[in-house]
């Protein structure tokens, strides 16, 4: 793997046949370098793996976060746009990522409240399979439950 060839902090735009496309970093969720990218003349968005199927695969040795997750779509929703281009799934629309943004901070709110609970990794990850859809050998339950219990104790 070669080092990104262009980086930036924050935001940066570019220009592809005449059109301006930003790319903006908003903070932690996916990993602690997603970028959205806006197509503001076009009203779109690419979430990366912000948004990825049906519920979030936390990669917490990527610097992911559940609890700044929300926090960071909450950024992105303010931007002005209609359709949302997703890491993995089906193109949908703001208030499917808003859909989407809600249901992970439903998960953090279950999880949370299990681990507060005293409930061991293992009931945890039995809630999540059954209430989220992880399944037993799926990378939520490999990646993202261990980092879970730890951030949410």
């Amino acid at each position: 793997m070669s080092p990104a060839r262009v980086v930036f902090t924050t935001e940066m735009s570019v220009f592809l046949g005449g059109k301006e496309v930003r790319a903006q970093y908003f903070g932690r969720g996916h990993t602690n370098g997603d970028a959205i990218i806006y197509f503001p003349a076009l009203r779109t968005i690419h979430t990366g793996d912000m948004m990825a199927g049906s519920t979030p695969l936390i990669d917490y040795t990527g610097g992911g976060s559940v609890i700044e997750w929300t926090k960071t779509l909450d950024e992105a929703l303010k931007l002005d746009f209609d359709t949302v281009i997703p890491g993995h799934g089906p193109v949908t629309t703001k208030a499917g990522l808003q859909t989407y943004r809600n249901n992970i901070e439903k998960l953090r709110t279950r999880a949370s409240g299990l681990i507060h609970e005293g409930k061991s990794q293992e009931e945890v990850g039995k809630v999540m399979a059954a209430e989220f859809g992880w399944g037993p050998n799926s990378m939520q339950a490999q990646w993202s439950l261990p980092g879970i219990m730890k951030e949410l104790r």
